[in-house]
């Protein structure tokens, strides 16, 4: 990730008083979960599943915090179910923030044609689940992207995932 995508993603987090990070580590946002655990104004949790991540998130944000879940596209697919728990059934709001593997512009050195799989499935699944998304693939309109999806998951009290492309991030 470039530094200006981190600095970016981490003052949108900060303006919508976002105070709470769970993260699944994966390679294309290793540097923004990095600087996310160094930054005092987070609580940062690292999980090692998918449905356990979003779980977390979800009843996190029950519970009253400003919870956002950072995670990989390959982990939102994994994590179907539990997305579909928070969304479908519980109507729970929630900010989720997916590197989208496999878009064009796409950098972040894990070659194969594979990659494309991601977005010829992310979006039909997430459609399917009823799961509202955005494309965020223009780094100059970031910041806001991810303060309208969390005003958005908060209004409408259900999860918003925001799929960072590589032109976003890279």
């Amino acid at each position: 990730m470039q530094p200006e995508a981190i600095k970016l993603v981490i003052e949108a987090l900060k303006e919508e008083q976002v105070d709470l990070v769970i993260t699944l580590p994966e390679e294309p946002t290793v540097p923004l979960t990095a600087a996310i655990r160094e930054d005092s104004a987070f609580e940062s949790i690292t999980v090692t599943a998918e449905g356990h991540g979003l779980a977390m998130a979800a009843g996190a944000s029950l519970g009253g915090r400003n919870c956002v879940f950072v995670t990989g596209i390959a982990g939102l697919l994994v994590g179907a179910w539990a997305l579909t728990s928070i969304g479908i059934l519980y109507g729970i709001p929630l900010l989720i923030l997916a590197s989208y593997r496999g878009d064009v512009g796409d950098r972040s050195g894990i070659a194969g044609g594979n990659l494309f799989m991601f977005t010829q499935v992310a979006e039909p699944l997430l459609d399917a689940l009823r799961v509202p998304y955005r494309i965020a693939g223009d780094r100059s309109k970031l910041k806001q992207q991810i303060i309208d999806a969390q005003f958005a998951a908060r209004q409408y009290g259900t999860p918003i995932v925001l799929l960072l492309t590589g032109d976003a991030l890279w």
